[in-house]
Order: C-alpha cells, then sequence, then structure tokens
C-alpha cells in the first residue's frame, strides 16, 4: 500500500469533528491562539501515546478478555461524561474552561486512535515516513479547529454570548459519550 493511501485516510478522520477537535476549539475560543501550542502538544503526545498502547496492548488485552472492550468504551464514556459537566459548569468569563491535561486525556482515549490503529494504518512497526506523515497530519487537524474555534470564540462572544461554546462543547462530548455507551452494549 503507497504511503499516501494511509496518511490520507488519517488526516480525514483526524479532520471529523469529534471530542479533540471539540475541546481545542473550545480552548482557542476562550484562551485565544496563544492556547494552540499547547493544545497541540496535548494531541501529538496523547495520540503518539494512545497509539503506541494501541499497537502493542490493546489488541493482545481485547483477545484474551473479550469483555475487556465494551468495559474500556463505558470507562471512555465517563471520561467524557466528566468532562462534559466541568465544562458545562465553568465560568467562560474566569479563564480556561479547557486545560491542556483535559485535552491530552480526552485524545488518549478518543475513539478516533482506535480507528487509525486498526483500520487506517498498515500493521507493524511504522516506517519514519509514516510516523512523520501522521504526526503531521494530526498538527493540521489540530491547527485548523484550533483556527475554527478562534473564529467562534470571537463571533459567539459578540453575538450569542460566551457560556454558548462551553454548553456546546459539553453537548458534543456527552453525544460521543452516548455513542461509546451504545456501541458498548450492541457489539
Amino acid at each position: 500500500m503507497p504511503l499516501t493511501t494511509p496518511l490520507i485516510g488519517a488526516l480525514l478522520l483526524l479532520l471529523l469533528p469529534g471530542p479533540t477537535n471539540a475541546l481545542v476549539a473550545a480552548a482557542t475560543a476562550t484562551d485565544g491562539l496563544r492556547r494552540l501550542p499547547t493544545a497541540l502538544g496535548a494531541v501529538l503526545l496523547a495520540y503518539g501515546l494512545a497509539l503506541t498502547l494501541l499497537g502493542f496492548g490493546a489488541s493482545v488485552l481485547t483477545d484474551t478478555a473479550p469483555t475487556a472492550a465494551p468495559i474500556l468504551k463505558l470507562l471512555a464514556s465517563a471520561a467524557l461524561i466528566l468532562s462534559a459537566v466541568k465544562i458545562w459548569r465553568a465560568d467562560p468569563t474566569a479563564g480556561t474552561a479547557v486545560p491542556t491535561r483535559r485535552v491530552f486525556v480526552i485524545t488518549l482515549i478518543n475513539p478516533k486512535a482506535l480507528v487509525l490503529a486498526f483500520a487506517i494504518l498498515p500493521p507493524g512497526l511504522p516506517s519514519p515516513a509514516l510516523v512523520t506523515g501522521v504526526a503531521a497530519a494530526i498538527a493540521f487537524a489540530t491547527g485548523t479547529w484550533g483556527l475554527v474555534g478562534l473564529v467562534i470564540g470571537r463571533l459567539g462572544r459578540h453575538y450569542v454570548g460566551a457560556g454558548v461554546l462551553n454548553r456546546t462543547t459539553a453537548g458534543v462530548l456527552t453525544a460521543f459519550a452516548g455513542l461509546l455507551v451504545v456501541t458498548a452494549t450492541v457489539w
């Protein structure tokens, strides 16, 4: 398989709305462009760690303990709900509504890492070119959502108020948590 195939697949997946992208957008909408470098670092580190762990451990765990997959999904769902509640309750005028550690944790449990590891990226040890390309795709998608958040923050505060962004972000996280619960109980 040519290198471009998994890289294009990774980029398209990473650009889709999701929990990480919602948090990155909320972080830059709340605190401006200065939050993008730390959010980007958290996302790169979390995806790198998640893909490494998935590559080495998750498939072994779910093969030896079939009930592990739904339990992991339910735990991830609980983390998303907890994050949604914290964001919903946060005072957007008091400063950072989305700490970098939350971006890291939610990215670490993001279902997109599973899709990347098991459906898009080729099995086995990745080449340096693939690692570099996936890191670039992650950086591009994160930067894109950071800029979207910046625009939303500027327009949103002016037209609808600062609290709407927090509640919208909390709603997105809750929707993904619900999706994880459904997939954990149905499949």
